[in-house]
């Protein structure tokens, strides 16, 4: 599989640094709007393409010479492409939340009907009692919870650095609990997840990740700790502290945003990143960020019983930070009149950059 792994990176490779030509060609460019979009040039959305071209091509030929479990794999390689196709299809004519909300849960009933093991409906822990649950009660607690790690995930996708380093962080996790067929994938995505960030953090030429990538990356990543906490490789309580900060960020922004009567799919710069940044900078704000999702990450994974402890220091640090902010930073006008035609155009994706 060496030889595989070296042809995926060389692709994953090749299509960042082509990004710009395969951007115009596929029509995912990303254009200033100095509102929100504020980096200073069109800049391809091409991160998670790149990513998953490579990443899917290895799935492919590696299921050709018996690669792995043939059910999971198959999995992967079809819902994560269907998840990964709805999130490109909105970075080319955007479409309308609801409408990716219910394809991500027609891909993951499809992936329960695929591979039966993902449907373990136990919820193994570290410190209780395991919870036995009903099918279709475990079912609707994974799909909810799959629902709300994509989606957070693409939020958080607003500064470079950010979605693609919890990619690398997680799938680290992963190759570290996981055996077999999973440490391999885990390992083969966290490598590619590096030659994006490589990319993602130039000061020219830069690739953003895309709606493909933090919807198609973040769905396989689900895939993998769904199939691991069903084999009690992953408990629950470090489940919880990997995804803890981009879902706790959501939530609070969403509820913040339905508080003042406003559209909760409307974008703003009041995320947690946002707030780090107007604290201690674009740079240093990127670092405490993933140093805080990195170090806990790691600790509960390489050590489980201290996962409630780190649970609690996140709890601490996030609510300490997000609670205040340094100065009002939130964006006046998330709305733009279209002079020639008198209508109000509104944006709708939930990135807001400054490269």
């Amino acid at each position: 599989m060496l030889a595989i792994t070296a042809i995926a990176i060389i692709v994953s490779t090749a299509i960042c640094w082509r990004a710009a030509g395969i951007g115009r060609v596929l029509g995912v460019l990303d254009r200033p709007d100095n509102t929100r979009k504020l980096h200073r040039r069109v800049t391809p959305q091409i991160g998670g393409v790149a990513v998953l071209s490579g990443f899917m091509l290895w799935l492919a030929i590696g299921t050709a010479f018996g690669f792995g479990d043939s059910e999971f794999v198959t999995t992967v390689l079809l819902c994560g492409s269907g998840v990964a196709l709805v999130g490109f299809t909105d970075d080319q004519n955007g479409t309308t939340p609801l409408a990716r909300l219910a394809f991500l849960v027609v891909f993951m009933l499809l992936a329960f009907a695929l591979d039966p093991s993902l449907l373990v409906p136990r919820i193994n822990s570290m410190l209780f009692v395991d919870v036995d649950l009903p099918v279709v009660i475990y079912s609707a607690l994974v799909v909810i919870a799959a629902l709300g790690i994509v989606n957070s995930v693409n939020m958080a996708d607003g500064q470079d650095g950010i979605a693609g380093g919890m990619f690398a962080i997680w799938t680290a996790c992963l190759a570290y609990s996981t055996t077999g067929s999973s440490r391999s994938i885990a390992a083969v995505l966290h490598v590619l997840c590096l030659v994006f960030l490589v990319f993602n953090l130039k000061p020219r030429g830069k690739v953003f990740l895309g709606d493909c990538g933090s919807y198609g990356i973040t769905f396989v990543i689900g895939l993998l700790v769904i199939l691991a906490h069903a084999g009690d490789q992953v408990q629950i309580e470090t489940v919880i502290v990997w995804f803890f900060i981009p879902v706790i960020d959501c939530l609070r922004v969403v509820i913040e945003r339905m508080r003042r009567g406003r559209s909760p799919f409307l974008p703003d710069r009041d995320h947690f990143h946002h707030r780090l940044e107007d604290r201690v900078g674009k740079t240093w704000g990127l670092v405490v960020y993933l140093g805080s999702v990195g170090i806990t990450s790691l600790v509960s994974t390489i050590a489980p019983h201290w996962a409630p402890l780190c649970l609690c220091i996140l709890s601490g640090f996030y609510f300490g930070t997000a609670g205040k902010r340094a100065k009002e930073a939130v964006a006046p006008v998330l709305q733009r009149a279209d002079l020639r035609s008198g209508n109000v155009i509104s944006i709708a994706n939930d990135r807001g950059r400054v490269a």
